[in-house]
């Protein structure tokens, strides 16, 4: 008889409840000291810890046993099975730094049953083709809760977001709310931390990522990689006690959380014991993992491994566990990342292929960390650098992607600006928007880098007549390069008649920094739509602000109201169908080098 998959790994496992825990008792635990098989140690009970996270005790054990007298318990054991009677009795989850004795925290299994082997809430799984493991889609009735748990309410705000880049974008852009921990870190507080095993980052990349999980338990390691050929002997289910990876992203870089599983009930498994964001329900791939070595330290040791055979689905971040779910995939964005680097006559081509977690808090800034990852490898000069970046994203249901083209410039490499690539950015508003789930299906970038200064800083606009005229005119730029010369660009300004006779503002800037010209979003569509209008960086826009107002009404614009109608619209008045707006005149024309900057002044308009 064949026996099926849920009971060739594990029946349910026999409990042994926190009343029966007393001060004294002994017993054994299971963890992955090397390899893929996990091994016994020996512990004690010292005592019950009554109410140490809210509506949660915990156990706290010591261990003399031979096995870990050197590391002590180590980051990465966190889930580590521990029986009493040969009964399961508690994931081994919270350590203290600095300790000269293997003594820590232990979550009762209770806890992580409960909280962990819930229902899904905000997902559905539907069946994949030739009858494999169900594939996890996000839930058209679920829409409320979207709405309700979405941060981004304001979709103006999020398109605003998309103008002049900062540097600090990548550590800025949403990540989820971080566990509370202790600030201490003199040891005198036991403490949840989760190995985030980083392979194929730069130096300055893998910094990038040790600022961004700086305030959760997420700690970024330098300890392995995965691989998309798994050895023979690779594991192919999960075993409590073995090492199990929550996997960020993957491919030719990669960043995998590294745990321990502590128990298995057919497709269901429970692991961690701490949470890792603590984002409740919360789906990314989980896999096998293969432990090279436990890294002694005097701080804190922690597991050196690498992430093996995905089997399974995140689908719980709880205070007490992990939960994942070995019939279920979540998808993951594959990311294609092409560089050209030219010096000269000489020429280099290379690209980085990844997979993204989908999740609306981490994928924007794990693409903006893989990308400055694979500038700093084909390009890690400090130099003066003018970058193209051509990217695509692909969205789920929408025919045609969203495209961007942005010309950049720094003068410490190109690194310090990848912030400002819109492919990227636009993540940010697309995962959080207020109306509808979405879902993106793949992200290409196409990079171009040249060792050059061919950019302009705006410093004033020369008008001829010192006024404008209906129709066109052509007003002087003033910028200066790199090495202080001064530059003049002349670059068209169409003034329609409707502005006769008026007073105006002229904006000169470059196409990515200018001011979408667009209503407010009223549903995806419209926002959609608003993407579509966004202007590349390869271009001048000079925009006429007139003193006038129009109205946004229902995510369309009427310009020119009369002034009976643009006073019932004022904001006193105002509903959210119709709202007071500042129309604009916009002429795009070809620039010829990257442009910094911007220049504005206030000019009249001849009468005819």
């Amino acid at each position: 008889m064949v026996l099926g998959f849920s009971a060739r790994i594990h029946a349910e496992p026999a409990t042994f409840s926190l009343d029966k825990v007393k001060r004294g008792q002994t017993g054994y635990g299971m963890t992955t000291f090397s390899g893929m098989k996990p091994e016994r140690f020996t512990f004690e009970v010292v005592s019950v810890v009554h109410n140490f996270l809210p509506k949660q005790d915990i156990i706290l054990v010591k261990s003399d046993d031979p096995k870990m007298q050197v590391p002590g318990f180590w980051q990465g054991m966190s889930g580590s099975p521990l029986y009493i009677d040969d009964k399961l009795t508690c994931a081994f989850s919270y350590g203290f730094r600095f300790n000269k004795v293997a003594i820590g925290g232990c979550t009762p299994i209770d806890y992580m049953k409960k909280e962990g082997l819930g229902a899904y809430r905000r997902a559905t799984v539907t069946a994949a083709t030739g009858g494999g493991p169900k594939i996890v889609q996000p839930a058209a009735a679920t829409m409320s809760d979207w709405r309700r748990l979405t941060p981004t309410v304001d979709p103006q705000a999020a398109l605003d977001a998309l103008g002049p880049a900062h540097r600090s974008w990548l550590l800025s852009a949403p990540l989820p709310e971080p566990v509370s921990k202790p600030a201490a870190t003199d040891g005198q507080t036991m403490q949840a931390s989760v190995p985030l095993s980083v392979a194929g980052f730069s130096a300055p990349a893998f910094g990038q990522l040790e600022k961004m999980f700086g305030d959760s338990n997420v700690v970024p390691v330098r300890a392995g990689g995965s691989t998309s050929t798994p050895p023979k002997d690779a594991p192919s289910h999960f075993e409590m006690g073995g090492a199990i990876a929550v996997e960020l992203i993957r491919g030719d870089m990669s960043a995998a959380a590294i745990g321990t599983v502590t128990y298995i009930d057919g497709d269901k498994v429970l692991a961690f014991g701490h949470p890792m964001f603590q984002t409740g329900e919360t789906y990314a791939p989980v896999s096998t993992a293969y432990v090279h070595a436990i890294i002694p330290s005097a701080q804190s040791a922690f597991v050196m491994g690498s992430a093996m055979t995905e089997i399974g689905s995140l689908t719980q971040d709880r205070q007490s566990s992990i939960a994942a779910d070995t019939g279920l995939r979540t998808p993951t964005i594959p990311m294609d990342i092409a560089i050209t680097t030219t010096a000269g006559t000489h020429v280099v081509n290379g690209d980085f292929k990844v997979d993204l977690l989908a999740n609306k808090f981490l994928t924007p800034s794990i693409a903006g960390a893989a990308l400055m990852n694979a500038i700093n490898y084909y390009l890690p000069d400090r130099d003066d650098v003018t970058a193209r970046v051509e990217s695509t994203v692909k969205i789920k249901g929408i025919a045609e992607p969203i495209q961007f083209t942005d010309y950049l410039y720094a003068n410490d490499g190109a690194a310090s600006v990848m912030g400002a690539v819109r492919g990227l950015r636009v993540i940010v508003p697309l995962m959080l928007n207020p109306f509808v789930p979405v879902t993106i299906e793949r992200v290409d970038l196409k990079v171009d880098l040249r060792f050059e200064s061919n950019y302009g800083d705006v410093k004033e606009l020369k008008v001829a007549s010192g006024d404008l005229v209906v129709g066109r005119n052509m007003v002087k730029v003033l910028m200066q390069s790199y090495d202080s010369k001064d530059i003049i660009e002349e670059i068209p300004v169409d003034v329609p008649k409707s502005l006769a006779g008026s007073i105006v503002q002229l904006e000169i800037t470059s196409g990515d920094a200018a001011k979408l010209d667009s209503a407010p979003p009223t549903d995806f569509p419209s926002l959609i739509a608003a993407f579509r209008k966004l202007l590349p960086g390869n271009v001048w826009a000079a925009t006429i602000y007139p003193a006038d107002e129009g109205v946004a009404l229902d995510g369309k614009l009427v310009r020119d109201l009369p002034a009976s109608v643009q006073d019932k619209l004022h904001p006193q008045s105002h509903t959210q169908r119709a709202q007071a707006y500042k129309p604009i005149a916009r002429t795009v024309s070809p620039a010829k080098r990257v442009i910094q900057g911007s220049a504005s002044m206030l000019l009249r308009v001849r009468a005819q």
